[in-house]
């Protein structure tokens, strides 16, 4: 029996929504499997001065304030939110993350959908964006989460819209273009690259001609978009070098460490990461990981990359422009990092994928170009035909055998990216010395009032030493547990251990007196003041002074140290005060108690506050 018209028409439909909803799938899968990593994890670093910010934020104008030298209104406003939840913030700071990660899929599926059609091949490009292990650090850290993963939605959104501009002319679809730009400039100040992965799109696929042609043709055909967009981007830029203050680095070793970092970010960890890599880690820093593929994997990932490149180009025409845009795209990341983070750690740095995670939409759309004839793109890849004569002295595989051999490929991919990024998060969920820190100070100080704690440094494994002050306890226990006081003095002072447990001070000490004259009373204090010279001078640095003590009477009693005089109560009986100073200490003065009243002091130590007795 004959097909009717309407038939293929409705196979067609039905095909397409198959499509759909296989991609729909892959989204939720997607998403789930990220739920599970978020989970599990916790906050990291510089995500703590992301919240602190946020509760001392008393204007909107602080949206605009520099996170070091990043412009992230965007991040600040999420942090804002993520502020206001109470008492754990992780569980509201995971739902950013989870909604910034479904953004980017559905503007990757867009992408990929606008590209190519609603065909299979869509589903299997979005599932290896998916399951790659590339865009999972920047997922993992909520802070770089702020940035990148908007960053990834735009660039793959912006791209989406951009080519159905092209395409129809319409003005909408510009207008898309340009607010997604500017979305992702409040995010990340890396968005600046999306115009420019744009203007490579125009001027290699949908012009043609020589390269003065192709730039005329694309002036004339497309000035308003040139317009719009690069009024914003120069708008952005200017507003960007003069109102965001820079850090600036002493350079390392250029040479060298150009070296290091061509070799680790470019030849070893984005190559191996694209292919389901790298299938090891380096956890010397949990909870964050370096990528430490197998010498051999590497050597196998190029031949087999090698191999795909060359083979495409026997096989179709223009496929060499797309790899130049996905190199030109690693190339400037490359620069960014030599120029900025590599100047401070070195090479190792491009074992990190987080620098890499905006290279991997760019890989996705560069794999479409080379493969797909692109609806509307004079310059689109095509079949070569003729063969060459290579290809047809050899004899072609049994189709059957050729789909096996792609469906295997394809599947050893996606596996290796699953297990990848689980053996990633294995590290977030189990080795997280920041969060088994401050969950044990949250446990060991809720729930007993207010608590006069020493503002001491962190482990350097909680918060690292070059982020100071962020490192201290002053700007991280107010996040966990409120009502804490940080004093200068007080009678009863808490520490926190290596652990994060809440212990009672001691003071390793430093310099400390000898034994008064008076004996039975050692420094007998009163109205006029008493000089006790320590055995030592502490140098200049920040130190607790320690007094022990018996009071005649309730009182105030003044100490000097240098020229800085404190007053502190004292309580009748034997008592103690524990007071913070930061100078040069040989000598501490007493005085100013009341006529009648007496301190009998028998312990002036300086030192360091540590751990004593468990709280």
């Amino acid at each position: 029996m004959p097909l009717t018209a309407a038939e293929p028409a409705q196979a067609t439909t039905t095909a397409r929504v198959r499509v759909l909803l296989a991609c729909a799938a892959v989204l939720v899968a997607g998403a789930l499997s990220r739920g599970w990593a978020l989970h599990g994890s916790w906050f990291y670093t510089d995500d703590h001065r992301l919240v602190r910010d946020a509760l001392g934020a008393r204007s909107p104008r602080q949206l605009l304030d520099p996170f070091d030298s990043q412009l992230m209104p965007l991040g600040r406003a999420l942090a804002w939110l993520v502020s206001t939840a109470e008492p754990d913030r992780w569980a509201a700071a995971a739902a950013t993350t989870l909604t910034l990660h479904v953004l980017a899929g559905v503007a990757c599926a867009a992408m990929l959908l606008v590209l190519v059609g609603a065909r299979w091949r869509v589903v299997v490009l979005l599932a290896l964006h998916q399951t790659s292990v590339i865009a999972l650090p920047a997922t993992m850290w909520w802070a770089a989460a702020l940035n990148q993963l908007p960053l990834q939605a735009v660039l793959m959104g912006a791209v989406a819209t951009w080519v159905l501009h092209l395409r129809t002319g319409r003005g909408r679809w510009l207008a898309a273009t340009a607010a997604l730009v500017v979305l992702g400039l409040l995010a990340y100040v890396k968005a600046v690259l999306v115009p420019l992965v744009l203007a490579a799109l125009l001027l290699g696929w949908f012009t043609e001609g020589g390269p003065w042609r192709r730039v005329r043709s694309a002036v004339a055909g497309h000035w308003r978009a040139a317009a719009l967009l690069g009024t914003v981007g120069v708008a952005f830029s200017a507003y960007y070098l003069t109102q965001v203050p820079q850090v600036f680095v002493e350079s390392q070793t250029g040479e060298a460490v150009g070296d290091d970092l061509a070799w680790s970010m470019l030849g070893s960890t984005l190559p191996v990461g694209l292919l389901g890599g790298p299938w090891r880690w380096e956890a010397s820093n949990p909870p964050t990981s370096y990528a430490d593929p197998p010498g051999w994997a590497v050597a196998l990932t190029w031949v087999v990359l090698v191999s795909c490149v060359a083979g495409l180009s026997l096989l179709r025409r223009r496929t060499g422009r797309a790899w130049v845009l996905l190199a030109g795209y690693a190339l400037v990341a490359y620069v960014l990092v030599l120029t900025s983070r590599a100047q401070v750690v070195g090479g190792v740095v491009g074992l990190e994928y987080r620098y890499l995670t905006d290279v991997l939409p760019v890989a996705l759309l560069a794999l479409v170009l080379a493969t797909t004839r692109v609806e509307g793109a004079v310059g689109s890849s095509e079949p070569r035909s003729p063969r060459p004569a290579l290809l047809e002295r050899l004899p072609a595989p049994p189709r059957p055998a050729a789909r096996v051999a792609g469906a295997l490929a394809v599947t050893a991919v996606l596996l290796g990216g699953v297990l990848s990024s689980a053996a990633y998060v294995r590290t977030w969920h189990q080795d997280n010395p920041g969060e088994a820190y401050l969950q044990t100070a949250r446990e060991t100080l809720a729930g007993r009032g207010s608590l006069d704690l020493a503002d001491q440094v962190v482990p350097p494994q909680v918060v690292p030493g070059y982020q100071f002050p962020a490192n201290t306890t002053l700007r991280l226990l107010p996040l966990q547990v409120p009502g804490l006081r940080f004093p200068e003095v007080t009678d009863d002072l808490v520490v926190l251990d290596e652990a994060g447990r809440a212990h009672r001070a001691e003071i390793d000490v430093a310099v400390d007196a000898a034994p008064g004259p008076d004996e039975g009373c050692g420094w007998r204090i009163g109205p006029s003041p008493v000089t006790i010279d320590l055995d030592g001078t502490a140098f200049d640095s920040t130190w607790w002074v320690h007094l022990g003590f018996a009071a005649s009477s309730d009182d105030t009693v003044e100490v000097t140290v240098q020229d800085t005089t404190t007053r502190a109560a004292v309580r009748r009986g034997p008592g103690e005060l524990f007071w913070r100073v930061e100078a040069e200490i040989g000598q501490v003065t007493l005085g100013g108690l009341r006529s009648g009243t007496t301190l009998c002091v028998d312990v002036v130590e300086v030192g360091e506050a540590v751990a004593g007795d468990p709280l």
